[in-house]
This record gives C-alpha cells, structure tokens and sequence, in this order.
C-alpha cells in the first residue's frame, strides 16, 4: 500500500479547516441583538482567534532507508481556538454607542475615557451654538 504523504496532509488540513469555518461563522462575532425593557438595543461583539499546525518528520537510521522501500513517518497536528468579549454596541433614542470591555492598559482607559470627555464637551458647544 502506497501512502501519498502530500495528500494526506492536505487532506487533513482541508477536513480540519472545513469543520473550523463550520464552528465560526458571523453570529460568532457579531452576537444577536438584544432589546431590553427601556428600549435600548444591545448587540454583543466578539474576537474569534484561530491557530493550527501540522508537521511531520521520516525518523530512520541510514542504513535501514537503504535496505527499505518505505521510510517510517511521524506527523501530528494541533489546532486551538478562542472566542472573546470585545465589547457591546448600544443603541439608545436614536445614540449609537460602543463600549468596550477588553482588558486594557491603565493608560488605554483613561485616554478613552478623556476622549469621551472631549466629545460630550463638543457635543454641548455645538447644541448651545444652534
């Protein structure tokens, strides 16, 4: 029996990567929306993170690849995924707002938060000039 190395591995790669793209589609990261009582709308959004490795190796001494027609093989593979919160996006009378929950620096929280000031404050010069 001939083993086709190219072949199987490509196999084993399109089979895994098929079941992968089954597993992970848009209602994985974009979440399904969620209405609550005072009418605000929620809608969860996600990180997906998705890694796989195959690799193989012929492990023989010299001479029995001299004497044999076949070399023996070693492969394996592994694959990991993750599914993270990034945030939610809200809607609330006629506002569009993102807030994020992802873990962040210090620094990161408090320029968003400035930035955040920065707008609001703009926002209320703009209404007091109309």
């Amino acid at each position: 029996m001939k083993f086709d190395e190219d072949k199987s591995i490509n196999s084993l790669i399109d089979s895994a990567m098929e079941k992968i793209k089954g597993i992970v589609d848009s209602s994985t990261i974009i979440g399904d929306a969620i209405i609550t009582d005072s009418g605000k709308t929620i809608i969860p959004i996600s990180k997906v993170s998705v890694g796989y490795v195959v690799g193989g190796g012929e492990y023989a001494d010299l001479s029995a690849r001299r004497v044999a027609r076949h070399f023996p093989m070693a492969g394996g593979s592994s694959g990991g995924m993750s599914v993270a919160p990034v945030g939610f996006i809200v809607e609330s009378e006629g506002e569009i707002s993102f807030v994020n929950v992802e873990n962040k620096t210090l620094y990161q929280t408090i320029l968003n938060t400035f930035n955040a000031f920065i707008s609001k404050i703009n926002k209320e010069n703009e209404n007091e000039n109309n």
